[in-house]
């Protein structure tokens, strides 16, 4: 019973460990995203090329076409591929059921039966029903995170510079007054 016990105390400090390595994971991006030196709106739409090419099909060639778009479209490189980073081991299982969910009910299909055919790869036989109707509900779902993605990013940036300039004119302040007596 004590050995249960451990391992069980032993499991939740595991996950409690996971939670705090991804926490700060996060915390590290924001960090790198809101500290470049561009501005937000193209900080924002570097993040936003970054989301939707880390969520479409790309097949590995996400983080190379986010930087492409990110230079034609005159965003910023560094946030498109922080943007990218979106999609990962964890959350691939989520956007494909998103993607598959909101395909099928753009076209009135069976969303387990078009989950089913990704799950067995047979929709990598050609360009079969199943995979249009992901692929139709992929660019839907990578549009709209994209989209927030934009319009979240870019408050955070303004959000950032306007407390980091506060807190430069009121150590200003504070220096000027000290001076003067």
């Amino acid at each position: 019973m004590g050995a249960e016990r451990f391992s069980t105390v032993a499991n939740k400090k595991r996950t409690h460990d996971r939670f705090t390595r991804f926490k700060r994971w996060l915390k590290l991006h924001y960090y790198k995203v809101v500290r470049i030196d561009d501005p937000p709106d193209r900080i924002a739409r570097g993040v936003a090329i970054g989301v939707f090419m880390g969520i479409f099909p790309t097949f590995g060639l996400g983080i190379i076409v986010a930087i492409v778009f990110a230079y034609i479209l005159k965003a910023n490189r560094a946030s498109a591929v922080l943007g990218s980073f979106i999609m990962n081991p964890f959350t691939i299982p989520i956007f494909w059921t998103l993607s598959s969910a909101v395909g099928a009910v753009i076209f009135w299909e069976d969303r387990e039966l078009v989950m089913a055919s990704i799950k067995n790869h047979q929709f990598l036989n050609g360009i079969g029903w199943a995979y249009v109707v992901f692929l139709v509900g992929n660019i839907i779902v990578s549009s709209t995170s994209a989209a927030l993605a934009y319009f979240i990013t870019r408050k955070w940036v303004i959000k950032h510079r306007e407390k980091k300039r506060m807190k430069m004119l009121a150590k200003a302040e504070k220096h000027d007054i000290e001076k003067k007596q």
